[in-house]
């Protein structure tokens, strides 16, 4: 019976390979590298990298450092492709794919921000890398074991620069403006990726980008350089790479384009040649010998063609290898190109090079693409997993949660069927391809939000009407009005889908000023006449929803007041599937629990200029220091059932230095209809003499929870020293002693134009001492803010 059982398990595997015709990238079965320690499995990998690079001649080292690493015949090695993205499901860079391959496309990050569910964002995170993986097999196969015009194993994601500016074009792609809630976030998308049922091999090899300081302007980055204080450095913006190295384990690093200046950094090198962030900080301090370091695309060439950093070729490559840049992205092949040269004028050294090499390796073996591909079960992973009926329930899912109520006047949602007419108005209304957001897949069908709309009211008798009244989202006239009003005529409502899109905010372009019949529009309005096709419908219906697709945060203006908009919907860009996910929240199938990740604010007058990246420059980035009145503060959304908070405790009130505090409430459901509340708990510091750059307020905590009607729950938070610690000046973290105080609330505490004053529960403790101490002084400290 075993031998029958052992008999049956071989031919089921060797079945499943025949299925996706499996090939291996690495020929390892082969004489003679099959004798070769990088052959052996029962060897770590470091070991195993190690005997590689070992063999290779220099221009061998030196080819392999580009990211289309060519084949080594003599040892059995294919090609390989570093060229993937998985920003929110999996992406291509390249090569030919067969037009039958067809997966899933999620929401855009922001959106997954918005969902404060790192557990959902997890699940996104391994369903991403089953796909991926999936195409690569697929690939592999149909190539022979080429990656060179496949997918490879490894994907330039997550996104995890701080959305300090709503102008960045790139906002879609990160997750928040909250150093705690993107580092958590993206540590949860980064261990989706890589950990699966395997512990022996990473599903896919995630890389955190753009590290570190970078977040605009777009248009400037091949050549800008980024200037912040020590403490803005530590406490902002390099956190979430931290969290990402500690609580993430992630495998690959992508400096950014831009360079960085501060006061222990003072040549402002490009990052992608800068070894302060690179070597004293990521390499050093974060104790990570081991990680890949890929620059962006060109980021090496960058360094002398535009930075300027650089007087020859020759000297920019080898300023990148001596910061430990392992792989060249650019098309331009610097490495390639210019590091033999760079190494005959002892410009770098070959020991430098092989240390990067078998980085690069070291990778890969960990990807199992050494392996027999039965040792490897990820490599058994075919299409079956594409755009499967659980992907497309958990895209539906993941755009549920991702979708923010920001009004609801005198509670007009969510709509029933009883009525007559619903008009659909908007250039987003049936825009499909914008849903996707950037870097986005090919998926099997993509559902509009008018088409969600249409599908929900099918047999309801209700007349859908649609007319987009403007001709694309930059909408410079009102040429096109007279089809939105007459399809308005008689509507009971008005579902008006307005925002965003691809041309207006993406890579390389920020959002800019979009006219209005020659009017200027403020940059963080509705662009172009979309506000005044909003006046023109309110004039005439007075049962407005107003629904808004898109990256950067929109400031409306006096639509919070004006009482025939009766409801405003964020939707951010919410993936293939959404049109189905907001027509489940417009009709009530599905109630709304997001929350806005970053600050809204009223207009463009109070955000710095984009190149400051003070964040205390008056009047302040992001919630943390903004001193102002927000339009929608960090951390809103409504529901359509309500909730109570009583019987807030922390314990102890006293504590020494290196304790945790402990944060209880009880949240109750008070309303007649199952919803999520996202619970948050914020920690506002004492008063500390000359330390005014201290962040006023920040979050500690978040737990998005279902409740039924009549449902409560006691829920707890444990704020870690890590946690209570502040940045002082010099980069380090230290507990100070002194009064602080805890909020847990629906939101931000405070006031703003959508949300009114928001208070919460509110509770102080004291920390005694008689002097600030070192967060590194206290024993057993976690080592990251999402640790």
């Amino acid at each position: 019976d075993k031998f029958i059982m052992a008999v049956e398990t071989v031919l089921v595997v060797l079945l499943f390979i025949l299925r996706i015709n499996a090939t291996p990238s690495v020929d390892c079965q082969s004489q003679p590298q099959a004798s070769y320690p990088f052959c052996n499995i029962n060897l770590t990998p470091a070991e195993r990298a190690t005997d590689i690079v070992t063999r290779l001649e220099t221009e061998e080292l030196i080819e392999q450092t580009s990211s289309i690493a060519p084949a080594i015949p003599e040892l059995g090695i294919n090609d390989y492709n570093w060229r993937s993205n998985c920003l929110h499901g999996w992406s291509l860079s390249g090569g030919h794919w067969s037009s039958d391959l067809k997966w899933t496309v999620f929401p855009a990050p922001i959106g997954l921000g918005a969902t404060f569910d790192n557990n959902l964002v997890q699940k996104i995170g391994a369903a991403t890398a089953d796909e991926g993986r999936a195409l690569h097999n697929i690939m592999l196969a149909k190539f022979n074991g080429s990656s060179t015009e496949a997918a490879g194993l490894n994907c330039f994601s997550p996104n995890v620069n701080l959305l300090r500016d709503p102008r960045w074009g790139r906002f879609q792609e990160s997750f928040s403006e909250d150093p705690y809630l993107l580092s958590v976030i993206g540590a949860a998308y980064t261990n989706g990726l890589q950990v699966g049922d395997d512990p022996n091999y990473l599903k896919v090899a995630a890389c955190a980008k753009h590290y570190v300081v970078h977040s605009g302007p777009d248009n400037l980055r091949a050549s800008f350089t980024a200037v912040t204080t020590m403490h803005d450095f530590y406490d902002t913006y390099v956190e979430a790479f931290k969290s990402q190295v500690y609580a993430g384990n992630v495998s690959q690093i992508m400096p950014a384009y831009s360079g960085f200046n501060c006061s222990k950094e003072r040549d402002g090198a490009p990052d992608a040649a800068n070894k302060f962030i690179l070597v004293d900080i990521l390499r050093n301090q974060f104790e990570t010998p081991n990680i890949s370091v890929i620059s962006d695309n060109g980021g090496v060439g960058e360094v002398y063609a535009t930075h300027h950093f650089a007087k020859t070729p020759q000297a920019a490559a080898a300023l990148c290898m001596n910061a430990t840049t392992d792989l060249d992205l650019g098309y331009d092949e610097y490495y390639k190109k210019y590091l033999m040269k760079a190494l005959n004028e002892n410009l770098v050294d070959k020991e430098t090079i092989v240390a990067a090499v078998w980085r690069n390796f070291y990778v890969r073996i960990l990807l199992g693409d050494f392996d027999p591909i039965v040792n490897v079960s990820y490599q058994q992973i075919n299409s079956s997993v594409l755009d499967s009926k659980e992907n497309q329930e958990l895209n539906i899912l993941a755009a549920q949660k991702s979708i923010v109520l920001l009004k609801n006047k005198d509670g007009v949602l969510p709509l029933t069927t009883k009525m007559k007419k619903l008009a659909v108005i908007g250039p987003n209304a049936n825009a499909s391809h914008t849903l996707l957001s950037n870097y986005e897949g090919i998926p099997d069908k993509i559902v509009t939000v008018l088409e969600g709309i249409t599908a929900q009211l099918a047999g309801s008798g209700v007349n859908v009407t649609y007319a987009p009244g403007c001709s694309s989202t930059s909408c410079s006239d009102d040429s096109d009005f007279n089809h939105a009003t007459e399809a308005i005529k008689d509507a009971d409502y008005v579902v008006m889908v307005m925002g965003l899109d691809g041309h207006l905010e993406g890579e390389g372009h920020d959002r800019v000023s979009h006219s209005c019949n020659k009017k200027d529009i403020d940059v963080l309005a509705l662009p172009g006449c979309q506000g005044k096709l909003v006046d023109t419908i309110v004039g005439s219906n007075s049962h407005i929803i107003l629904v808004l697709v898109n990256g950067g945060p929109l400031s409306l203006g006096d639509v919070y007041s004006n009482d025939k908009i009766r409801a405003v919907v964020e939707v951010f860009y919410p993936g293939a599937l959404g049109g189905l996910a907001v027509a489940s929240v417009l009709f009530g199938e599905y109630n709304p629990g997001g929350r806005m990740p970053v600050t809204t604010y009223t207009s463009s007058k109070e955000v710095p200029d984009s190149t400051d990246y003070n964040m205390n420059t008056s009047p302040g980035r992001t919630y943390r220091y903004y001193t102002g009145t927000p339009e929608v503060p960090f951390g809103f959304g409504l529901s359509y059932t309500t909730f109570n908070y009583s019987n807030f405790q922390i314990l102890p009130i006293n504590i020494k230095q290196c304790d945790t505090v402990n944060v209880q409430v009880m949240v109750k459901n008070t309303g007649k209809v199952m919803g999520d509340e996202v619970i948050q708990a914020y920690l506002s510091p004492p008063s500390i003499h000359d330390k005014s750059f201290i962040p006023k307020i920040q979050l500690v905590g978040f737990n998005r929870q279902s409740f039924d009607p009549g449902d409560r729950k006691d829920i707890k938070f444990v704020i870690n020293p890590y946690l209570l610690s502040l940045v002082d000046d010099d980069g380090e973290r230290y507990i100070f002693p002194g009064k602080y105080t805890i909020h847990v609330a629906k939101a931000l505490p405070g006031k703003s134009v959508a949300g009114g004053e928001i208070k919460g529960e509110s509770g102080s403790f004291i920390i005694k001492g008689d002097k600030p101490i070192k967060l590194s002084d206290c024993d057993d400290a976690p080592k990251c803010i999402a640790c």
